[in-house]
């Protein structure tokens, strides 16, 4: 449904994006992670038609995102990174103008509000951060498009608005909508997305099913000994400082998880503690060996 091909947009020497290239299938989640500036707002601006490539293609349900913006537009529900509303409107005359806009029917805007509350009767430049990214979510899905582009759409939301957020995609997921969210949110990226790509300075550095990336990342252990001494004598052999009676290393290539256990033999060991397996670890773990390259 959301397909780019080695999109290129260059606004300054290094700055842009270079050869982007990954696909979103009806009723799946496409996750897009990166720092700010790497070039994800940018990526979904060429989605919507807003800016032109430079080079390769961009569609949505087979349009050219440029050239037949108009009807990609029909298609897509979109939720801007940065919120621009008129401030002397209503949350309320928003959500109508919006409704007639896209013919949105009446009864899903009020499930829409049931699912992410706030007061309609407040001008909008009176509305706290969190106010106006429900604004935005309400009016990006009271469209009920096929396709949906989110462009950080939990920023401002509080913990209990943003697991109702993820419950409602997985819903408009299972109702065969293609959905391209970018956050820097990694536990919520983990828990909703398929697939997802790292983007940094403009070019992706990886794309996989989510759990892959996950489990392709190097994990990290604590161990707690009985001695310092101990502490220390493990710390040499894989090549970490101890912190006194704990120890924490990375499994890799050169160091297995079955090595750790043969050296670990040799101790009086209180406590291992593995780190939880989450996208932050692995946006680490790949941006680290980019930088060291």
């Amino acid at each position: 449904m959301i397909r780019l091909e080695h999109v290129t947009k260059e606004f300054a020497p290094g700055r842009g994006i270079f050869d982007v290239s990954f696909t979103v299938d009806p009723g799946t989640i496409f996750g897009f992670i990166g720092p700010n500036g790497s070039g994800k707002s940018t990526t979904l601006r060429h989605l919507m038609g807003l800016l032109a490539a430079d080079g390769g293609k961009a569609t949505i349900g087979g349009f050219d995102c440029w050239k037949q913006s108009k009807e990609v537009k029909q298609l897509v529900g979109y939720l801007p990174g940065e919120i621009s509303l008129p401030g002397d409107m209503t949350g309320a005359d928003m959500l109508d103008l919006m409704q007639q806009l896209h013919a949105s029917d009446p009864a899903r805007r009020q499930l829409l509000l049931k699912r992410f509350p706030f007061e309609t009767k407040t001008k909008i430049r009176k509305m706290s951060k969190g106010m106006k990214q429900k604004l935005a979510l309400v009016g990006c899905f009271m469209k009920d498009a096929p396709v949906y582009l989110l462009d950080e759409p939990t920023s401002g939301l509080d913990p209990l608005m943003q697991e109702r957020f993820l419950e409602w995609i997985e819903q408009e997921k299972h109702a065969g909508k293609a959905i391209l969210m970018s956050s820097h949110h990694f536990p919520e990226m983990e828990k909703s997305c398929d697939r997802a790509a790292l983007i940094k300075a403009g070019r992706i550095i990886v794309e996989s099913d989510i759990h892959e990336l996950v489990r392709s990342s190097r994990k990290t252990y604590t161990i707690v000994f009985r001695t310092e001494v101990e502490a220390a004598q493990f710390a040499m052999q894989v090549g970490v400082e101890p912190k006194r009676l704990e120890v924490s290393f990375q499994t890799d290539e050169t160091l297995s998880l079955n090595q750790v256990i043969a050296y670990l033999t040799q101790y009086d060991v209180r406590l291992i503690r593995p780190s939880a397996d989450d996208l932050e670890q692995v946006f680490l773990h790949y941006y680290g060996e980019e930088e060291s390259s």
